[in-house]
């Protein structure tokens, strides 16, 4: 009980083992059989309700003298069954999955020693596991031999950190006096296909967002690093120039934030070319490898990462593509003191002076240690397991690449870079004339399909994937699907099955989706004035009128 009479002998404290034992053997039970049923063949990922449904079916009232242990199964049961089971190998809407037994375990005994990682003195064990496993994954990305690093509560947190420390070291009196006294204006730099945690960063420090300045992407959806072979336009520039202009603009640029393995799209940034820049310019040169930065654990694709040797920082979140328990995320750095030396206040009640104490390196207290779920999975497993995860997921995309490209119905974005299959989905009886004669028509109904198509999909619980827009080359293209092929227990059948549910919804719901038109979100594809050339769309097979306009992003 969470609490008992004073008057009990402390050897009473025993119940509490006695405790744990019956709820772990109720939990046993609860677990696997949760597991079980995300494999059943007609289970749903999840039990769909909206919101106003939904509170009334779970009790959310706190009350004032608590259930007791009589309550906590049927309350877990009911959680279980309307939440989303990432186990099922049909979930494929995010860049994780279910994790794994070893990876249960693991998160069980971080809960059991209830431990700090902030200090050494109160996480031995811990601390040192995250103390080796930072500096081999720097040493697999060739960070050197005094690199390191430590985790964050997710990637959004690693990319601020990366970021605090950048101006703590290149501007160490922003410390102790503020931007007041600095007197200078401090740009960053990221393509448009970044993680929005580069302006929410930005933000927080103070930067403010409009001093991150946004790259274009290439059709590929990776980050333009100089003008060669490309139109020069306002609205359409490269890293390089971008950073000139800035400089004659008497501004400081500071920060670049390359992506490995966008979100949308996962693309990989042309790595070791914006690291040479970033040298060139003396810019400290982060990569954001939440997603992609995993495929150092595979030696087929490791050289996709050829360019990380020269960043200065490195997020990685190994509950991405590893399938490591939520969250488990890594900031990695070529000089593993770095952290300590840009960021610490040494304070003496917390604090003595112990290079493993990792919390000063921190803008933080206490820390949860993450780091020991990739250290007991890579033990287990090895980098050969993980390898092999890794290499399957990508044979499964290539099979669903494969599907659609062989479907007349269906249209790639692009050829998937990593495990994101990104199409549109055309109805039978979905005017294609629109597309030569009236695109901006055309692009605001194919939106519209997409978006009618998921959410009948999403209703029904079966499958859960995305929709996303997107900007390429400097145009806006329609919004379309995004499937993350992730889930080590998906195969071919899963996959034939999601087609077909795509085929039979556009065709069975076209009805309800153009009586829906209005009601379903449509991000405006007007604009007038300027023109481009089109070869993204008419790469995925969108034939787009020569005559297109755009002003900023928007193509119609």
């Amino acid at each position: 009980m969470l609490t008992r009479n004073l008057s009990q002998k402390s050897d009473d404290l025993s119940l509490d083992a006695a405790e744990l034992d019956f709820l772990l053997s109720q939990m046993k039970e609860i677990m696997v059989e949760h597991l079980k049923a995300s494999r059943d063949p007609e289970a749903l990922v999840v039990n769909f309700k909206p919101p106003e449904e939904l509170m009334g079916l779970m009790d959310l009232d706190l009350p004032y003298k608590g259930l007791g242990l009589k309550g906590l199964i049927p309350l877990l049961r009911n959680i279980l069954l309307y939440s989303v089971n990432t186990w099922n190998p049909r979930f494929l809407d995010k860049l994780y999955a279910g994790t794994n037994p070893v990876g249960i375990i693991s998160e069980m005994l971080i809960s059991l020693l209830n431990a700090n990682s902030h200090v050494y003195n109160v996480s031995p064990v811990l601390t040192l596991m995250e103390y080796r496993v930072s500096e081999k994954l720097g040493k697999l990305l060739g960070m050197g031999e005094k690199c390191g690093g430590i985790t964050c509560p997710g990637g959004s947190f690693s990319n601020q950190l990366a970021m605090i420390t950048a101006r703590n070291h290149l501007f160490p009196e922003i410390k102790t006096k503020g931007y007041c006294a600095f007197g200078k204006r401090l740009t960053v730099f990221t393509s448009s296909a970044a993680h929005y945690s580069i302006q929410k960063t930005a933000m927080a420090l103070g930067l403010g967002s409009e001093n991150v300045i946004i790259v274009s992407c290439d059709e590929e959806g990776r980050m333009k690093t100089d003008e060669l072979g490309m139109l020069i336009s306002f609205f359409c520039t490269s890293l390089r120039r971008l950073i000139n202009m800035s400089i004659e603009r008497c501004e400081t640029p500071f920060f670049i934030n390359a992506t490995a393995g966008t979100t949308v799209l996962g693309a990989i940034d042309p790595l070791r070319r914006i690291g040479k820049i970033a040298k060139r310019y003396k810019i400290w040169f982060h990569v954001d490898g939440s997603w992609g930065g995993n495929l150092i654990f595979s030696e087929r694709r490791r050289h996709w990462l050829d360019g990380s040797q020269l960043a200065d920082s490195f997020t990685l979140n190994p509950h991405k593509m590893l399938g490591v328990p939520l969250q488990c995320s890594f900031l990695l750095a070529y000089d593993r003191d770095i952290f300590t030396k840009s960021n610490a206040l040494g304070a003496g009640y917390l604090f003595h002076g112990n290079k493993y104490d990792l919390g000063d390196g921190t803008v933080g207290c206490g820390r949860r240690p993450d780091a020991v779920k990739l250290f007991i999975g890579w033990k287990i497993y090895g980098i050969e397991g993980y390898s092999e995860r890794i290499e399957y997921a990508f044979s499964m995309a290539g099979y669903l690449t494969s599907l659609v490209k062989k479907n007349p119905r269906f249209r790639l974005v692009i050829s998937p870079p990593t495990l994101q299959i990104c199409f549109w989905y055309i109805p039978k009886n979905f005017s294609t004339e629109l597309e030569h004669t009236d695109y901006t028509a055309f692009s605001r109904r194919l939106s519209v399909v997409t978006k009618g198509i998921h959410r009948l999909i999403s209703q029904e619980g079966k499958f859960m994937i995305d929709y996303a827009p997107l900007t390429l080359d400097c145009r806006e293209i329609p919004v379309f699907f995004r499937v993350v092929v992730n889930a080590p227990t998906i195969n071919e059948g899963h996959l034939d099955e999601l087609v077909e549910m795509i085929e039979r919804k556009g065709e069975t719901g076209m009805e309800w989706i153009e009586h829906k038109e209005t009601e379903i979100p449509i991000y405006d594809f007007s604009c007038p004035n300027s023109k481009v050339s089109s070869n993204v769309l008419n790469g995925a097979g969108l034939h787009v009128n020569r005559n297109v306009s755009v002003v900023g992003n928007n193509v119609f």
